[in-house]
């Protein structure tokens, strides 16, 4: 096959990409080339997505079969045809920088700006300059280099001044240059910090990342967390990590980040933010058995999807969907996560969107008590995974119980467990829980209520099962049959 890593890079290209680049090579400023567009042209006509996995066994892109595409009868040379691929590759390269570059309208005036410092080039400087605050005023929010790119305008500013070989008495843009040179190196070493700090929570190794022991104290003397809502924002994520009961200052983090931060930080560092927030909850709490920071941990992820975070590209993914789901039935927010199955699965990577919705939904039913619906979701769940099989098959298990139809019951804890014995693709461990589960739940099935007897030794056994699927809700039930 021809250079795999050529054909890898030009997949990662979007249809309109192919055809931008299809105009790149045929422009005589970047390309002089006919054969390198003709290669292209001939490899974009097999980049077919649906065909990827089958790309490998594609005899039209055997070496030779492309040679002869671009060189006729002329001898086979395998070094011409891997160099012509290599600069392929490099046009690409270079492409998706000029591509890059050309969406970020600032950065391409303060490239301009600074190359028209000269006094005779005044006018297209204070044309520059009036264009630059324009867009940096309509912008609905910073970006990520929004202190650089001060940094650079202010600079750009005092060096024009400078150029004129008069006498210096206005320093107000060098001294604003310093300031936001300042803004940009607190910022980038708090976002390092709070990684490393963030890392530290759940791994034993974390980077040996460290702040100068007088960069609190400097940010605060010169107001710049005061001033700057973005560094206050990373300010008290370091603290809340360093803290030891950070509780006060997690709800001052909280609060004033989604009352006003979340709108003046660029997209990438608010849904940073939102995740040292979750993470606190979660690991600092919630698994220090604090089980009332379930409901911050679900007003986070509310609030965070409200505000539009917690995606990329408009896109949510599959984990922070489930994550909310989950967190949100535990404290029984049914009506909230019902909503939300129903407006953001859409947001789904669309391979994962019909069995998101059928089989989320169910779930919902369940603990809205409304078992027939969820046997009507169950069935329109498509079992293309295992973890929708295993998840669909325990939902409908407890459905069974809860119902009283223990014969329906009985027949699906046969069938469960002859799927898990048959099924070799599924781990040791996860089928050991829903071994367990499916163990519990007949024998639960077989026990009258109030035979506390019975009921204790259950429990006692529940108890001490480490791998066991669905513990609270078999707890739950063994309490109620007590009853």
């Amino acid at each position: 096959m021809i250079s795999p890593k050529l054909i890898s890079f030009l997949f990662t290209f979007s249809a309109r990409d192919r055809l931008q680049f299809e105009r790149f090579l045929s422009s005589p400023y970047f390309n002089e080339s006919e054969t390198l567009l003709l290669l292209f042209r001939y490899l974009n006509g097999h980049l077919d997505d649906s065909r990827r996995h089958v790309l490998q066994r594609d005899k039209q892109l055997e070496k030779k079969v492309v040679w002869k595409s671009l060189y006729g009868k002329a001898p086979y040379k395998d070094g011409t045809l891997r160099r012509i691929c290599s600069e392929l590759l490099q046009l690409a390269y270079r492409f998706i920088y000029i591509n890059t570059c050309a969406s970020k309208e600032k950065e391409e005036v303060l490239k301009a700006l600074k190359t028209v410092v000269e006094p005779h080039q005044d006018k297209h400087f204070r044309g520059l300059s009036r264009k630059f605050n324009t867009l940096q005023q309509n912008a609905e929010r910073p970006e990520q280099d929004h202190y650089r790119q001060l940094y650079d305008y202010h600079l750009a500013c005092h060096q024009q001044l400078e150029a004129r070989a008069e006498k210096q008495t206005d320093f107000s843009h060098l001294e604003q240059a310093d300031y936001y040179l300042n803004c940009s190196y607190y910022l980038h070493k708090l976002r390092h910090y709070c990684d490393a700090l963030g890392y530290g929570l759940f791994s034993a190794q974390k980077p040996d990342i460290r702040l100068p022991g007088h960069l609190f104290q400097e940010m605060e003397q010169g107001s710049y967390a005061e001033k700057e809502p973005w560094l206050r924002a990373y300010l008290l994520v370091a603290r809340l990590f360093e803290a030891e009961d950070g509780e006060e200052l997690f709800h001052q983090l909280k609060s004033a980040f989604f009352e006003h931060i979340v709108q003046q930080v660029p997209e990438p560092d608010a849904n940073a933010l939102c995740i040292h927030l979750s993470n606190y909850c979660i690991i600092k709490k919630i698994n220090a058995g604090e089980a009332r920071f379930f409901n911050e941990l679900f007003d986070v992820y509310r609030q965070a999807i409200e505000a539009g975070l917690l995606m990329k590209n408009g896109v949510l993914s599959y984990q922070d969907y489930k994550n909310i789901i989950t967190v949100g039935l535990h404290i029984k927010e049914l009506d909230w996560v019902e909503y939300f199955i129903q407006n953001y699965t859409e947001k789904l990577p669309e391979e994962h969107q019909r069995n998101a919705l059928t089989y989320n939904l169910a779930k919902v039913y369940f603990h809205q008590e409304k078992y027939d619906e969820v046997i009507a979701q169950l069935r329109e769940v498509e079992y293309e995974s295992i973890v929708y099989t295993l998840g669909s098959k325990l939902l409908l298990l407890l459905t069974y119980f809860e119902m009283g139809e223990f014969l329906a019951l009985d027949s699906l804890l046969d069938s469960f467990r002859i799927y898990l014995r048959r099924n070799r693709e599924i781990a040791r461990d996860v089928k050991e829980q829903y071994v367990n589960v499916i163990r519990f739940t007949r024998r639960l099935s077989r026990v009258d209520p109030g035979d506390d007897k019975a009921l204790d030794k259950i429990e006692q056994q529940v108890q001490a099962c480490d791998a066991l699927a669905s513990r609270q809700w078999l707890q739950e039930k063994i309490t109620e049959m007590r009853n």
